[in-house]
């Protein structure tokens, strides 16, 4: 029977969170966790709307809105209305707001590939189940 007492994994991963994001603001210095976010679920859907944003994100409306209109203001992304309901908001990335998000996302990865490269194969190999296991439903 082990003495060793259970791990605070919180307090293991908020560090290495924090220091992931130093490297993300060293990347792209004018986007914030939340822009990035932004930038990450524009890239991923295909034209989301306001409140796909803000349902993704978990914030409110306005919240999504000042997000959004900074994103525009420094034209890494564009708001469009739909073709087919205008009512609607749509979101798409820029040519410039795609080569940032790139860029960003790229160093990032460096960034963890770099962190993760210490383990060994099989620890690897072991990290990679533990969090697909963490991302599925409860």
């Amino acid at each position: 029977m082990s003495t060793d007492p259970k791990p605070d994994i919180a307090s293991l991963l908020v560090p290495l969170t924090r220091s992931l994001y130093k490297t993300m603001r060293t990347a792209s210095p004018s986007c914030s966790f939340l822009e990035m976010k932004t930038l990450t679920i524009v890239s991923e859907h295909k034209n989301p709307s306001m409140k796909d944003i803000a349902d993704e994100l978990g914030i409110s409306s306005p919240a999504t809105t000042a997000i959004v209109d900074r994103l525009i203001a420094d034209k890494l992304i564009t708001r469009t209305e739909d073709k087919d309901d205008r009512r609607m908001t749509r979101i798409s990335m820029t040519s410039n707001g795609k080569k940032t998000f790139e860029k960003t996302r790229e160093i990032l990865y460096a960034a963890i590939n770099n962190r993760v490269s210490i383990l060994s194969e099989t620890e690897q190999k072991e990290l990679a189940r533990i969090l697909l296991k963490l991302q599925s439903p409860q």
